[in-house]
């Protein structure tokens, strides 16, 4: 009787341990794509609010620039605490 189950289960049940750690890889993937996302959305609004800070300075008086630099700041930082925050839940 074993003889004619092993050939069955064998393939099935390795079938479903690589579907397992895939299915843990593309979570991990996109846990990282999403942080990549996240930082290139922190770094970029940062770059923002250099360059608004420095043009303030040089001119002498903040502009509009300066406003949209802190929103963009403001949408990012939002963001990161998000994922972070998500990051947390998925430890727990």
């Amino acid at each position: 009787m074993y003889d004619y189950i092993a050939p069955i289960l064998t393939p099935i049940l390795t079938a479903l341990v690589v579907w397992f750690i895939e299915r843990g890889r593309d979570k991990k993937d996109d846990l990282r794509d999403e942080a990549e996302s996240v930082n290139r959305e922190v770094n970029s609004a940062t770059m923002e609010l250099a360059y608004a800070t420095a043009m303030a300075v040089k001119r002498g008086k903040a502009n509009g620039e300066v406003e949209a630099a802190v929103d963009a700041y403001n949408k990012a930082k939002k963001r990161q605490d998000d994922f972070n925050q998500k990051l947390q839940q998925l430890i727990k």
